[in-house]
């Protein structure tokens, strides 16, 4: 299914993500906002003006406060209501954004989200009926009909209409894509009506269906642990744990039915997936908010959640989810309350603390962020994403040993032969690497590529380290450019086979690839220095000179001794003699620090590591 297909959501879906556009520049927070206390604006037009700038820089809670003064100076005007609604529900004050609802439900372009606030609001008081008026919009896209089917269908069932419910979701025919979503709901909204036999056909619809777990991966795994404990509350603990292996078999690792196993193998008691019709609409909102959770849905997204919010306030996977667009717009305090809300006895915990860890570390808390994550391998000792998650941050501030040390043990508790265990050797390489142990970081490097022999990150960091050291020359340089085949457009790995060639003393092929790896990332004080000593050997002077003056001005800057290197060639040039041309010093420290926000494979903690080697 094509993300494109769902963002005809709302009429005034663009307006609503401009007004909830959250700045990748600026990591506004709450805390931060708390702290600094919020300016009082002098005239409604700078209350307006202020607000709009807030939203332009993700900071939607001083958006909200800006709209909140604005509105009481003209609490009349259709267009500040209009975007004071918007704001006020993607920063989740719901309360707030259903008084602007109220007075914008029939206007033209506001209307929609209007209703569907309204609509939310009454199902969370229990008004069904009412509920159901407001959700009953006119005209509606293919993924209006099908939101605005099932929060229906949950009314339905909060009025006593049981048949009327299921009816409604038989009745939602529309894209082929429905099918999952439907049969997931029927499911629950059956389980719930307490019609066990219906709830197991459509959840059992779900499961087995593995081509229609592409379109929501979310709602196959839901559907998994909700038949799972609709079996075991049926006395059907096999049935139950055969649900549990089928949802399993998507992603092996999925922390809330790895957590309903053991609670099964244990003879625990299980609840139901679903207790209340509320919960069920948020479960709604939830499953095909986070369909759409990906580029430019992003914002209709937060509208999804912030309104599952107001009736499921304490849902785990909800708050995960809430906490995964905050970090994806650099509010990382606002991320860290997030996951700080989520139970402690719920599966999502482990994950939310590790998350947290990792967030410290890039809000610059970085001694919290150690300290955090120390803990956290204390208390989930048998955990290898807790011991992963401290050796990437110990890597990324540069105590290679300790990192080392922690992957040890990461290792010791893998499973062996797993083709997910490269990264676990690639990163412990690195360590190795940068603690002058090369015969270990050679073979950890080996075994990754033994584990999983296409990684790019490995094929580029071992090639390279064989040319740099002028063993195996013709593997290394195979290596690189296979690793360049594989990411064609990483700017980095780009730069080294650049700098390989420029290792080599092949200077007119090392300047090609460095202004391929220039073009796509122009800024990298690393690359740019690389291309200008390029330049200079092949007696484009001026240019190299140039290459190394945006290397001092480029993020992030380079490091102290790299940048008196750099000064120095820009006072006296490059010594003719010197035709390997020493890359500045801890560069792959560096390169490893900026790819930090990628994730292992199948890991769904981000972790600093899988770094580029640049010199």
């Amino acid at each position: 299914m094509q993300t494109s297909r769902f963002l005809t959501l709302l009429t005034a879906t663009a307006l609503f993500a401009a007004t909830a556009a959250p700045a990748a520049r600026a990591a506004g927070t709450r805390a931060e906002g708390a702290k600094a206390g919020m300016a009082q604006a002098q005239s409604l037009s700078g209350a307006y003006l202020a607000a709009k700038s807030a939203q332009r820089d993700g900071d939607l809670e001083a958006a909200t406060d800006f709209f909140a003064q604005a509105l009481s100076m003209d609490p009349t005007s259709n267009l500040l209501r209009q975007d004071a609604m918007f704001a006020f529900l993607a920063d989740g004050r719901f309360k707030d954004g259903v008084d602007m609802a109220a007075k914008l439900r029939d206007a033209p372009e506001a209307s929609k989200v209007a209703r569907m606030a309204l609509g939310v609001d009454a199902l969370g008081r229990g008004n069904f009926d009412a509920a159901i008026a407001e959700f009953d919009l006119p005209n509606p896209s293919d993924l209006d009909a099908l939101l605005i089917g099932q929060l229906i269908a949950w009314s339905e069932l909060g009025a006593g209409r049981i048949d009327a419910a299921l009816s409604r979701l038989d009745e939602l025919d529309g894209a082929p894509w429905f099918a999952i979503f439907n049969n997931y709901q029927k499911g629950l909204i059956a389980d719930v009506a307490g019609r066990p036999d219906v709830a197991r056909v459509a959840l059992r619809k779900v499961v087995d269906d593995q081509e229609s777990a592409r379109t929501s991966p979310d709602a196959n795994h839901a559907a998994a642990e909700a038949l799972a404990r609709l079996e075991t509350r049926t006395s059907n603990t096999d049935a139950a744990l055969e649900a549990i292996e089928a949802g399993l078999e998507l992603v092996p690792t999925y922390d809330p039915l790895l957590h309903l196993k053991e609670r099964v193998e244990k003879g625990e008691t299980i609840e139901p997936a679903i207790a209340t019709v509320q919960e069920g609409a948020a479960e709604t909102l939830y499953i095909l908010g986070q369909a759409i959770n990906r580029g430019d849905g992003q914002q209709v997204a937060l509208l999804y959640f912030q309104l599952a919010r107001a009736l499921a306030p304490r849902n785990p996977a909800l708050l995960t989810a809430l906490a995964g667009i905050a970090e994806r717009s650099e509010q990382l305090d606002l991320a860290i309350s997030y996951y700080r809300e989520i139970p402690e006895n719920s599966a999502y915990r482990r994950t939310a603390e590790l998350q947290i860890g990792l967030d410290l570390w890039y809000a610059e808390r970085k001694d919290e962020a150690k300290a955090h994550l120390t803990r956290a391998v204390r208390d989930f000792p048998d955990d290898i994403k807790a011991h992963t998650a401290l050796a990437d941050v110990l890597a990324a501030d540069k105590d290679y040993a300790e990192a080392a040390k922690t992957l040890n043990k990461a290792i010791a508790l893998s499973e062996p032969g797993q083709t997910a265990n490269w990264n676990l050797y690639y990163q412990r390489g690195i360590a190795f690497e940068r603690t002058k142990q090369w015969d270990k970081a050679e073979a950890d490097f080996k075994t990754a590529l033994e584990l999983s022999p296409n990684q790019p990150q490995v094929l580029n960091y071992l090639g390279y380290s064989w040319v740099d050291m002028n063993e195996n020359l013709k593997e290394g340089l195979d290596m690189i450019r296979k690793a360049v085949e594989l990411r064609p457009n990483d700017g980095y790995i780009i730069d080294s086979l650049g700098w390989a060639y420029f290792r080599l003393g092949r200077f007119e092929e090392a300047v090609e690839q460095l202004e391929r790896a220039v073009l796509i990332t122009p800024m990298d004080p690393t690359i740019n220095d690389h291309l200008g000593d390029a330049y200079w050997r092949v007696g484009r002077t001026r240019e190299a000179r140039f290459q190394w003056e945006r290397a001092l001005v480029g993020e992030p800057k380079p490091e102290r001794e790299a940048a008196q290197t750099i000064r120095a060639k820009l006072a006296r040039g490059l010594d003719p003699a010197d035709v390997k041309a020493k890359a500045p010093s801890g560069a792959a420290a560096t390169n490893t620090e900026r790819a930090a926000r990628n994730s292992a494979a199948n890991d769904p903690v981000k972790t600093p590591g899988s770094g580029t080697k640049a010199d």
